[in-house]
């Protein structure tokens, strides 16, 4: 019997040396958001930012690549630290609170009262390779709401797109967080300007 259990226990030990050693995974969030050059008077107050919707894969916290077939691949060894619809909001949260030109912003999950909320659908966030050169590409359909009444103020698309050095992973989160701050400079003026 003892024999039985040694040999069950080496047999034990060879099968766990024969598995491949797991591969590591990198976890990336975006760079921290750039500050504003110049910074005006406060403009608008009581904000609230709901997690954006988002579809199949952009629901996932995979870094993904849009190939010339129009389908995804992913990076192997990468992943977002969350997945990509917190990951913008956070971010973007982050974002306004740094333009200087908002104040009593808040998340959608926080539950407090705000006159405005920014909904919208995160329609891409990848590193599109369908032209033959790579570049990091950030698609969000913006929608602002009056809480008083939920009535819809204002919608519009923003597209950023930047230019990658390599198809590196480091290079594809690079190349998203120059285009995230892109895009967050032009939502916020576009926010100014649609509130009272």
């Amino acid at each position: 019997m003892k024999q039985i259990m040694l040999l069950l226990f080496i047999l034990g030990l060879t099968a766990c040396s024969v598995l491949p050693p797991a591969q590591p995974v990198s976890q990336y969030r975006l760079a921290p958001a750039a500050p504003v050059a110049e910074q005006a008077s406060l403009t608008l107050k009581g904000l609230r930012l709901a997690r954006p919707q988002a579809v199949g894969v952009h629901t996932g916290n995979r870094l993904l690549v849009l190939t010339g077939q129009q389908s995804y691949q992913a990076y192997g060894d990468a992943r977002w630290n969350a997945p990509m619809p917190l990951l913008w909001q956070d971010w973007l949260l982050d974002a306004l609170w740094q333009d200087g030109r908002f104040d009593a912003l808040s998340r959608e999950e926080d539950s407090m009262q705000a006159g405005w909320e920014l909904a919208g659908t995160l329609r891409a966030f990848e590193v599109d390779v369908s032209q033959g050169r790579p570049q990091a590409l950030i698609r969000f359909d913006a929608q602002l709401l009056r809480t008083s009444d939920r009535r819809i103020v204002a919608s519009r698309r923003f597209e950023q797109r930047a230019e990658l050095a390599s198809r590196d992973a480091a290079a594809a989160v690079a190349g998203l967080s120059q285009a995230a701050n892109r895009l967050a400079a032009e939502l916020s003026h576009w926010l100014l300007i649609q509130t009272p």
